[in-house]
């Protein structure tokens, strides 16, 4: 009785399935390679709050500057981070349709 409920939902979930690592692919490409120009972003910003702390420029300049190095650094750990919770995702609905 319990094959016979799951067989809607394992042919529901093929399709999701073909979605998912579609997603999964294009979404590791792009941050693969937009991971190098986020760190070239952020090295300028970083070295630019650094010349303007040297220079005297006013603090709030420097903190936005900072602030915005540390995100262009930190933002291909943060969507690396995401893309393995869909592959988490993948992982178990896979393990759902081959059980």
């Amino acid at each position: 009785m319990k094959k016979l409920l799951n067989l809607p939902l394992r042919l529901a979930g093929l399709p999701l399935i073909a979605i998912l690592l579609v997603f999964q692919l294009i979404s590791s490409i792009i941050v693969g390679l937009t991971s190098v120009a986020t760190n070239l972003l952020a090295t300028v910003f970083l070295i630019g709050s650094f010349a303007g702390w040297i220079a005297d420029a006013p603090s709030g300049l420097i903190f936005q500057t900072v602030g915005l190095g540390i995100f262009f650094a930190f933002a291909p750990h943060i969507a690396g981070w995401l893309l393995e919770k869909v592959t988490d995702l993948t992982l178990g609905l896979l393990d759902f349709l081959l059980s």
